[in-house]
Parts: C-alpha cells; sequence; structure tokens
C-alpha cells in the first residue's frame, strides 16, 4: 500500500486554508488543489509498503517518536517548488521553531533505512502542499497565485502525535486513512 507519515492538522488551520483554496484559487485544467481531507504536513513519504512491512515502519516512526516532545508550529508564507520560475507545487511554508519536524525526520531516517527505505537526500523543508502543477502553462497560473495571493491567518497549533497513512489513488485525486497514530514523547 501507498503510504506517508505525516501531521494532521488542526481544524483551526484546515478551515483557513481550505476557504482559500475553494475561493480565492483560479480554476485551470492542469492545477490539482488538494481538498481539505488532503491537507496535511508530510515528514516522510515511504511509497509502497508491503503488509508484512507495516508494523516495523510503526515501530520505528514510534521510537521516533518517543524521542521527541510535543512542539508547536505555525503557518507561514506561501512558496513553491521546484522554482518560483517553474513553480510545479504550490505549499505554505511551517514555521517550527523547536525544530520538531526536522529532530522526528533526523531520528527516523535511520530506523526506516534498516527497513531498506532510503534516507531523503535534499534537506527537510516542512510545508503544507496546496496545489500541484501538470504543465507549463498551470505553472503560470502557481506563479500568479503565488505573486497575488495573500495567505489567511492561522493560529499555532501544538503537535501530539504522528501519524502513519495510507494513500489510496482515486480519479478525483488521493483518499487518505490512517493508519496509526503514534503519540510524541511517549
Amino acid at each position: 500500500m501507498r503510504t506517508f507519515i505525516a501531521i494532521e492538522l488542526n481544524p483551526e488551520i484546515k478551515r483557513p486554508l481550505s476557504r482559500m483554496l475553494r475561493n480565492d484559487m483560479p480554476a485551470a485544467g492542469d492545477v490539482r488543489w488538494c481538498s481539505d481531507q488532503q491537507l496535511h504536513l508530510t515528514l516522510k513519504f515511504l511509497g509502497e509498503v508491503d503488509d508484512a512491512t507495516l508494523p516495523d515502519v510503526c515501530v520505528a516512526a514510534g521510537q521516533a517518536c518517543a524521542g521527541v516532545e510535543p512542539f508547536s508550529l505555525r503557518v507561514t508564507g506561501l512558496g513553491c517548488f521546484p522554482a518560483p520560475r517553474n513553480p510545479r507545487v504550490l505549499w505554505c511554508g511551517v514555521d517550527d521553531p523547536q525544530e520538531g519536524c526536522r529532530r522526528w525526520v533526523k531520528l527516523v531516517d535511520p530506523l526506516l533505512a534498516e527497513l531498506n527505505f532510503k534516507p531523503e537526500t535534499r534537506a527537510f523543508t516542512p510545508h503544507i502542499t496546496l496545489g500541484r502543477s501538470r504543465s507549463t502553462a498551470s505553472g503560470n497560473v502557481l506563479r500568479q497565485v503565488l505573486e497575488s495571493t495573500e495567505l489567511p491567518e492561522t493560529p499555532e497549533m501544538e503537535v501530539h502525535e504522528v501519524v502513519v497513512f495510507e494513500s489510496i489513488l482515486a480519479p478525483g485525486g488521493a483518499r487518505y486513512r490512517a493508519l496509526a497514530r503514534l503519540p510524541l514523547g511517549a
């Protein structure tokens, strides 16, 4: 099953982001905006994980959680990957002053490497994906949004758990199902 590990956003963060995506984003054929249910902060994308390996993934994620106390984060400005001239992914940044996200990723990488999951080679940038473009023309739409859209104000969020999710691909976009909820600092 297609699997990733993430922080689930609380409703106070999701609601204003969802409203912005629904009301303020232009319709463009090759841009897929995230739905309310799809908004989250990915810590680790694993890809295909077989049923036999999933319990070990949950144990590794739980061990990393034990090494990180609950922390707070705040949604910040808009950004994109790979670059503003040619955006393919539009996201909102995450201010993580206690570095809880980075510390968790640093702890889990060697544990998952023992299960044959390759560590990420790029520096971890905590973010919440808002939309994806599949063409250059749609990339122009993302660039316009990046230059002209103000991110709604959201409160600070306390993070107390990490969630292992299954991503179920469907014609209308991916749906996510929580497989395990792992408390921080336990």
